[in-house]
């Protein structure tokens, strides 16, 4: 969900070849259809193969898939090898595709709409289905979700007299986090109140999005025409301004350690739902979950988006890619990706199936993703929006001028826009 390439930019010049040519599938001898698909290589790669192979056993003789994972040698293999298949029209007949990628694929011709195709597609969670709809038409559906929440020192809060809410209403506004970070924040003994990840990719959007969304900011026009006035609006503005007040204060670190939660060098930590499996190496650090922050007037909103899958141009078999679409998303297999990447499921019923995220500290992850999920922006230049947004707030922690900054992130993806 995370790993948005900058190199996906190309793919907005090469959108024209991708409507046209064919993939490598084709029918086999007796008749029977070959499809191809691509993932990249991860930790649902034996998973898929699992899902792959009973699909081939119930369908043989008339499908047979053959699943390609590809290496990620660097974070942005995957999306080049995507670009250079659209270019050449080779691309496979289902693709797998990070969500707010969504947009650009479709916009460019990578990927087509399957409205009417979704079997049971009511049972999915509404920010599947926001995410992979763009211009009022379904492009992709997935199996996961994910979400970003409060990680905390259990130990830690309780002795400075802090009580984490336990329920989606009584969550923390941002002043009252803010509050919280500063008690908690021990310069002499190099604690910090809360830790947050800084770097130039897809997490800043990611996790900086809610408090954004919350303050009633945005970052481009509801139909995408238009970044100016939004990303560098006043809401957008006024929330970026306070996040800053972390960083000028000190009260997060601007060179963490990989593990500075972990080893009890931050009292608090906000980040990915999947970060919980990680916890378990670290048995002597007692954590809990709580809610993403609020604002003041009580709107929550928590990030939402994983990766899906959605059925390319290319394809001569659009059916029969349909077909294996819904056997990768039926419920049973939807349980078993979630359940083999440690993710929140993406249909409501597999959900229900998985009992340990009814209760602590899950079901705050559960809660979020049912309740308050907020997909990234819908636009074909969210690969550019992405990259320049995720500079400028770095540049903000680091001192930077909020709205000077904010500005000329408005200016590149007004250009991208234009193109």
């Amino acid at each position: 969900m995370k790993k948005t390439s900058a190199g996906l930019a190309s793919v907005l010049l090469i959108g024209a070849l991708a409507g046209c040519g064919s993939s490598d599938s084709s029918g086999g001898d007796n008749g029977e259809v070959k499809l191809s698909l691509w993932h990249p290589e991860g930790d649902s790669t034996e998973t898929y193969k699992e899902i792959i192979e009973n699909f081939n056993e119930e369908y043989d003789g008339e499908i047979e898939a053959e699943i390609t994972f590809i290496p990620r040698g660097n974070k942005y293999a995957y999306e080049d090898k995507v670009s250079a298949g659209a270019t050449s029209s080779t691309l496979p007949d289902l693709l797998a595709l990070d969500g707010p990628n969504v947009a650009n694929y479709a916009e460019s011709g990578i990927i087509q709409p399957i409205d009417g195709l979704v079997e049971n597609q009511d049972d999915f969670v509404d920010s599947i289905i926001s995410q992979g709809t763009y211009n009022d038409e379904l492009y992709t559906v997935g199996a996961t979700e994910s979400t970003v929440a409060l990680f905390y020192n259990v130990e830690m809060l309780k002795e400075a007299g802090f009580e984490p809410p336990k329920a989606g209403e009584e969550a923390w506004t941002w002043d009252e986090f803010y509050e919280a970070a500063k008690a908690l924040t021990d310069k002499e003994n190099g604690v910090y109140g809360a830790n947050w990840t800084l770097d130039y990719g897809e997490w800043i959007i990611y996790f900086t999005g809610p408090a954004v969304w919350s303050n009633g900011g945005s970052f481009i026009a509801e139909d995408g025409s238009t970044a100016e006035g939004y990303v560098n609006g006043p809401e957008t503005v006024e929330a970026i301004e306070y996040l800053q007040k972390f960083t000028d204060e000190g009260l997060v670190n601007l060179q963490p350690t990989p593990t500075e939660f972990e080893d009890g060098n931050a009292a608090m930590m906000l980040m990915g739902s999947w970060e919980w499996t990680k916890l378990q190496d670290y048995p002597e650090t007692e954590w809990g979950i709580t809610y993403y922050p609020k604002s003041a007037d009580g709107e929550q909103v928590s990030p939402s988006g994983d990766w899906n899958w959605g059925i390319s141009t290319n394809t001569e078999h659009k059916e029969e890619a349909a077909t294996l679409l819904n056997y990768i998303v039926n419920e049973e297999n939807v349980v078993k990706v979630a359940e083999g990447e440690n993710k929140p499921a993406a249909r409501m019923s597999s959900f229900e199936q998985m009992e340990e995220w009814d209760q602590e500290p899950l079901n705050v992850l559960k809660d979020q993703v049912l309740n308050t999920a907020h997909p990234r922006p819908t636009t074909p230049s969210y690969p550019v929006l992405s990259t320049k947004y995720g500079q400028a707030v770095q540049n903000i922690f680091l001192g930077g001028d909020v709205q000077e900054e904010l500005d000329k992130v408005a200016n590149d993806v007004e250009q991208d826009l234009s193109r």
